[in-house]
């Protein structure tokens, strides 16, 4: 049990499901839409709470009328397939997002691990956390960047927000004054792009396209409560992550870590690493603030090592 309500209401016919453990990966909050299409945002929280969220507003599993995806990461997809076939419900996603979605050999390549020394390690973990994943899912249609998705009195309006991954969509309610945010999660550890197909430069202009937006409240898929409260600020703090990075990179380079191996043996993106897999996304989120610092020409690599260049050592 939780020592928090499962579901709340966010406005008239929107409803946060929360994610078990705080909503911490492997777990991730959802939405329930209870409107003329019955909607849920994300697949991700608890199967229970999920259940129980439903049944409190008067349906059973096999009402769900549409499934939408964020993107096709492993904690949003999650029990996506099993309630498509408990209800015969749709499943629409982001483009982008089909080939990570519909198999899991889709997803792995666009999280760019095959062949990867932990590939296993992290294979085995997924299996052992969500094993609905390793099966195929059935996507029958997708949405637009834009396009409002009428819901009978909720619409709710896709803004594609890459960087995170390739597909991420950020979903305004009724306009864009209430955001679900998803994993632009405002999360004390930060922005995190451990996958082939995330991007730094994209994520940070996702981030800027949100606050641009201005809007008063963001719903995270991995904080159980929704912000309000200083919310620009939160944005603006989840932003600065990036350079706060970078700066620690720099340094730790300077003091001898000059390879991504020993860069990620500290670490340097995760405060630390409880399992080996998340060497795989600290080596990969580490790699490719070198890969920007050595095309802006603050760092060179020189006999096999990372080396700074100028007074860049001064951070």
């Amino acid at each position: 049990m939780t020592d928090y309500e499962i579901h709340v209401m966010i406005e008239d016919h929107v409803h946060l499901i929360r994610g078990a453990n705080n909503a911490r990966f492997p777990e991730a909050n959802s939405l329930l839409i209870d409107d003329k299409t019955l909607t849920l945002i994300d697949a991700g929280s608890d199967m229970d709470h999920i259940v129980k969220t439903m049944r409190d507003l008067g349906h059973e599993l096999k009402d769900l009328d549409l499934i939408v995806l964020s993107h096709f990461h492993v904690d949003h997809k999650n029990h996506a397939a099993q309630l498509q076939k408990m209800s015969q419900c749709e499943v629409i996603c982001h483009p982008l997002a089909e080939k990570g979605v519909r198999s899991f050999q889709g997803l792995v390549d666009y999280y760019g691990i095959t062949g990867h020394r932990f590939y296993q390690c992290w294979r085995d973990r997924i299996g052992t956390w969500l094993p609905e994943v390793l099966s195929d899912y059935d996507v029958t249609g997708t949405f637009a960047d834009g396009q409002p998705i009428d819901l009978g009195d909720t619409i709710i309006y896709p803004i594609h927000t890459p960087g995170h991954t390739i597909d991420h969509t950020c979903f305004g309610i009724n306009g864009y004054q209430k955001i679900m945010l998803v994993d632009i999660d405002l999360t004390r550890f930060g922005p995190w792009y451990g996958n082939a197909v995330s991007d730094i430069e994209q994520f940070k202009q996702s981030v800027q396209k949100i606050i641009d937006l201005r809007p008063q409240m963001g719903i995270s898929s991995h904080l159980i409560d929704p912000v309000c409260e200083g919310l620009e600020q939160e944005l603006q703090r989840f932003l600065s992550v990036f350079d706060e990075r970078e700066k620690r990179i720099i340094r730790n380079i300077s003091e001898g870590y000059d390879t991504v191996e020993r860069l990620a043996s500290i670490p340097t993106i995760y405060p630390r690493l409880p399992l080996d897999l998340y060497y795989v996304f600290e080596e990969f989120m580490i790699q490719k603030h070198v890969d920007q610092l050595l095309a802006r020409g603050k760092i060179s690599f020189e006999d096999g090592r990372l080396v700074i260049l100028g007074d860049n050592y001064i951070v």
